[in-house]
């Protein structure tokens, strides 16, 4: 008996320090839980001290994703072990003293998953989200130009001019600065008459007195910024897609230059309201036009459909402003007095947009209402002299088009090509509010009466390169040219220091042509603005400026007068 104790106590020491260590070395390596050691591991502060150390954030996701994909697998792996339940038995014992309770468990990552993605909501910009809300509308062709950085020039020196039959010395200044989205130019003349005398003070005279001087003031670019506004010379303007007004310009006279606005406001590109006003001169209600436009489903995802917008137009005229004459009295528009105005409606929509080309089309639908009292009268008595009994009534058009936008090596070199067919009716003139209808309004309005049935084209090609290079044109050419269906030409180019020598800024314009062969004849259907300058260095500057606009004359009229300036003096670009 004392042997079998004896012999049972043997065996049990063998146990306990030979075959136990072995056993539990065998275990361990074949430990069915160790591919699973992190579910009971405080991976909590580990991984806080390891992100705080990458500077990273926690990922609840990637332990979201392991116990997702691992569940089938482990319940493979807790299988009961071959091995008899005494060997495993200090097994059991070690886990039971090890493993977490199961809410400390499950309760960490119950935190992380659910407490990560709130706070993920709340810290997302609100910009981020409006981003992702209302996704950017393509690149508006009708905008222009992207604008050169911030800066600005200075060109002035000593001129000589002769305006009429007097002749002139003096300065012209021409500051212009670019700070951000504002610019502003000036426009001073500082002339001495030889024959008089005395400075020439004719424009300060009337309307808007020394704020000519400004030749304008603006904030943002149109079509590329949400809020435009400028203030002063209008040239090239045109509003919606041009089938009212197209190519106007405000200044028609070097020395009645008219302080003038265009706007173009946009909310998020959903709405906007464009517009202008002619002249802010007091004494009278000038041009006037206001479009509201929408597009109603910018805020989808469809390419082609959310790029639509639809404007409408409204335009009133009642120019009644009054040109002094010789013997003190004054002379006004006439057919303008009751007010004459028009109605729009144009929508237009993005086609294609890729790296290099992009297609917009447009239509136009353009209706005038001249048909005045006093127009009426005057046409009855033309009509009365070519033995017409018709009555005149207010003339309608329609327009449709395309434009073809094309940017090689990253804009560097970018064109615009336009086309339009237009169709219109008797007693109407396309594109009627241009530069041609400030030259002379009554003359203007009073060529409906003679304007019949036609269709025709308009086409326009501007391009730039490297934003230095600048020129465009345009032609609005009815299918038979005549009095009756006057033709539309224009030219513009701006060259900045090229091969830093040479700059030329310079605009023409001629309307009411009946024949092509005088496009470019200069007479009281013109308009033309060139300055040439001449860069000797960095500072001094060599030029001439060319002017064929008009000039007030004794009895209130204007007449056609050219301007020559040759100047020498400072350029200075900063």
């Amino acid at each position: 008996m004392n042997n079998k104790i004896l012999y049972y106590l043997l065996a049990a020491s063998f146990f306990v320090f030979v075959a136990a260590p072995l056993v539990a070395q065998e275990q361990e390596a074949e430990d069915p839980f160790a591919d699973y050691s992190y579910l009971w591991e405080n991976t909590k502060k580990k991984k806080k001290k390891k992100d705080k150390k990458a500077g990273k954030v926690d990922q609840p996701q990637a332990i979201v994703d392991t116990l997702v994909a691992e569940p089938a697998s482990l319940a493979d792996t807790l299988t009961l072990p071959t091995q008899p339940l005494d060997s495993i038995t200090p097994v059991t014992t070690y886990q039971a003293d090890t493993i977490p309770a199961t809410d400390s468990l499950q309760a960490p990552v119950e935190k992380q998953i659910f407490d990560s993605e709130p706070e993920e909501k709340i810290k997302e910009p609100k910009e981020e989200r409006e981003k992702r809300d209302i996704a950017p509308v393509p690149e508006d062709f009708r905008a222009g130009p992207p604008d050169s950085e911030s800066g600005g020039s200075f060109t002035g020196g000593v001129t000589y001019t002769k305006i009429g039959d007097e002749n002139f010395v003096g300065l012209v200044l021409a500051p212009e600065f670019k700070i951000w989205k504002i610019g502003l130019g000036l426009n001073v003349p500082v002339l001495y008459g030889l024959e008089s005398q005395a400075i020439r003070t004719e424009i300060f005279k009337g309307g808007v007195g020394a704020a000519r001087l400004i030749r304008y003031i603006r904030y943002g670019s149109q079509k590329r910024d949400p809020v435009y506004v400028r203030v002063g010379e209008l040239n090239n303007t045109m509003i919606g897609f041009g089938g009212l007004i197209n190519n106007y310009t405000n200044t028609t006279s070097y020395e009645k230059r008219k302080l003038g606005l265009h706007y173009d406001l946009n909310f998020k590109g959903l709405f906007g309201l464009e517009g202008m006003y002619s002249d802010f001169d007091p004494a009278s209600l000038n041009l006037l036009a206001v479009r509201p436009y929408v597009r109603p489903m910018a805020w989808t995802i469809i390419p082609i459909v959310r790029t639509l917008e639809i404007g409408a137009t409204v335009i009133k005229d009642k120019d009644q402003t009054k040109r002094p004459t010789s013997d003190s009295t004054f002379v006004v528009n006439q057919f303008t007095a009751e007010g004459v105005g028009a109605f729009g409606l144009d929508a237009g929509i993005n086609l294609l947009r890729i790296p290099f080309i992009q297609i917009d089309a447009f239509f136009n639908y353009s209706k005038l209402n001249a048909g005045t009292t006093a127009l009426a009268d005057s046409i009855a008595t033309i009509y009365a002299a070519q033995g017409d009994t018709k009555e005149f009534t207010d003339g309608h058009g329609i327009s449709g088009g395309i434009n073809f936008r094309f940017n090689f090596i990253a804009d560097l070199l970018s064109t615009d090509m336009r086309i339009e067919r237009l169709t219109y009716t008797d007693n109407y003139l396309p594109q009627f509010f241009d530069a041609s209808y400030e030259l002379n309004k009554d003359a203007r309005l009073l060529s409906l009466a003679n304007a019949g049935k036609m269709s025709g084209i308009y086409g326009s090609l501007t391009g730039h390169i490297l934003q230095k290079v600048q020129l465009g044109g345009s032609i609005l050419l009815p299918d038979d040219v005549s009095e009756t269906a006057p033709a539309v030409v224009r030219l513009n180019a701006d060259v900045d220091r090229l091969g830093d020598k040479v700059s030329i800024h310079g605009s023409y314009v001629k309307g009411n042509l009946s024949t092509l062969k005088d496009a470019f004849k200069l007479d009281e259907r013109s308009l033309a603005k060139v300055r040439f300058i001449y860069h000797l260095n960095r500072f001094l500057a060599a030029g001439v400026d060319y002017y064929w606009a008009f000039a007030p004359t004794a009895d209130g009229s204007y007449k056609a007068t050219q301007y020559i300036s040759p100047y020498f003096g400072v350029s200075i670009k900063f």
